[in-house]
């Protein structure tokens, strides 16, 4: 599926593609607890409203839970609404786990260069955060055993599927769009990457992957 001869990194969507997703959990309980259109803002791939507004970093997770209340005239603390949040997110399968430690833990090009892992995900400072703990971080095994660096947009300050977040990974990289390639499970962004120039894959849900690297791990 992918020429790895001049791959310099390999990029991976953390949500779905690393970790399964529960999406209808997060968005019942959110209207449970009173925000009647969280069906339209948590989209399956573009959040809208003050979703998008938190995951662009336009917003840090204190002021969104204040807007949050105000907007929707609700008296719930922020432990409330951010378990709201973590009914979104899964578990990691075994066999990724274990795929994404032998890819960092050394693949090499034709050069005989390092492929670095990376990350480029929407994600948010509540979220991604809780992944931390949850998943990583567990027995002394660290996040950085299985990724060299994570391009997150609330961070960025940028989100998916915009050319400028895709340059901006590949400019702090230093490397060119054929070098690099990518996997997400979002049309739009997988479209954007491959505009680009990159190798994509889509992912499609609960996808075992690890045929695609079956030529780089020894």
């Amino acid at each position: 599926m992918f020429d790895f001869k001049n791959v310099k990194a390999i990029i991976f969507f953390f949500f779905c593609v690393i970790i399964n997703l529960n999406r209808q959990a997060s968005v019942d309980k959110l209207i449970e607890l009173g925000v009647k259109d969280a069906d339209s803002m948590l989209d399956n791939y573009v959040q809208s409203g003050l979703f998008a507004q938190l995951e662009a970093g336009e917003i840090n997770a204190d002021q969104f839970h204040n807007l949050l209340r105000e907007k929707y005239q609700l008296s719930l603390t922020d432990e409330v609404i951010d378990d709201a949040f973590y009914r979104f997110l899964l578990d990691i399968p075994d066999y990724k786990m274990k795929l994404i430690h032998k890819l960092h833990d050394g693949v090499y090009n034709a050069k005989g260069e390092r492929i670095r892992i990376l990350v480029l995900s929407n994600t948010n400072e509540i979220q991604f955060p809780y992944c931390m703990r949850k998943f990583f971080n567990v027995g002394g095994d660290s996040v950085d055993n299985y990724f060299d660096k994570l391009y997150l947009s609330y961070e960025m300050k940028m989100t998916k599927p915009s050319d400028e977040i895709f340059l901006k990974l590949l400019s702090e990289e230093g490397i060119k769009p054929e070098e690099a390639v990518f996997l997400d499970d979002g049309p739009a962004n997988i479209e954007t990457a491959k505009r680009l120039g990159m190798q994509v894959y889509h992912v499609a849900p609960n996808e075992d992957y690890s045929r695609l690297f079956v030529d780089i791990i020894k």
